[in-house]
């Protein structure tokens, strides 16, 4: 009886060290480098009037898809649809550049913040199409529409996937997070909605340039407003850890 004494102080000791070592993990340099990533795909938002700036004629946004202002020489091209469009896009370089960058912080981000996230299958799946998002937008950046139009259109097709993304994680987080999950769902939906009927040609009247942001636009905003979220409540939850054991931990992370 007295030998198991210490074994049972020790595993009543050990459970709490488990909780500051699971804290830690999720707490690590890795997951506050990748919520940075997201909250660094802004600059699709900030680059992007830039280019569309540079138009002449100026660039119609419920006329002209996003990959109009990546074209690479000015004159008429013919769109998946088969419509043809005029497009003269001099800061074509600028945006092409950004649409890389910002696939490389999404798929990024989408790795690293994986541990913040409910252990699920679902997570899993969702994690997994912000992911192919991210690797669509460095196809679209390295393919232009007038360059390649197969890879690039591979590209576009991933995003579908990516609108959904934050749809799933919003499941999958509801029960532990219910503000960011509904948050993530808003996005997730109108993504969805909005990729079903811009690959279906339906514009409700809004211009198939207007569809087209709504059902790729979202996911960007959810990766910088979320990426901004999560990079605030980490840095705060580590500075707690550091001072306070297990402090803070639950303030940041989704796991459940």
């Amino acid at each position: 009886m007295g030998a198991q004494g210490p074994r049972a102080e020790q595993a009543v000791t050990s459970q709490p060290q488990r909780k500051q070592a699971s804290a830690q993990a999720r707490l690590g340099a890795g997951t506050v480098v990748g919520a940075g990533c997201w909250l660094l795909t802004v600059a699709y938002f900030i680059v992007q009037p830039v280019v569309a700036a540079a138009w002449e004629p100026p660039y119609d946004v419920t006329v002209n898809t996003i990959s109009d202002l990546g074209i690479t020489r000015c004159g008429d091209f013919r769109q998946f649809d088969g419509t043809v469009i005029y497009a003269c896009s001099p800061r074509h370089q600028l945006l092409n550049a950004v649409f890389v960058v910002v696939g490389v912080l999404t798929a990024a981000g989408a790795v690293l913040t994986r541990d913040l996230w409910p252990r699920r299958r679902l997570t899993t799946v969702g994690v997994a199409f912000v992911l192919l998002a991210g690797v669509g937008s460095i196809l679209v950046g390295l393919a232009p529409a007038d360059v390649n139009l197969a890879v690039h259109g591979a590209g576009a097709l991933l995003q579908a996937p990516g609108a959904a993304g934050p749809l799933l994680l919003g499941v999958a987080a509801w029960s532990v997070r219910p503000g960011i999950a509904a948050f993530s769902l808003v996005c997730g939906v109108v993504g969805s909605a909005a990729c079903l009927l811009f690959f279906s040609r339906s514009d409700l009247g809004l211009g198939l340039g207007v569809m087209e942001h709504l059902a790729f636009d979202p996911l960007t905003v959810w990766t910088t407003a979320l990426g901004a979220v999560l990079l605030g409540r980490l840095l705060t939850a580590r500075r707690h850890l550091r001072r306070a054991g297990t402090g803070g931990a639950a303030d940041c992370c989704f796991s459940g």
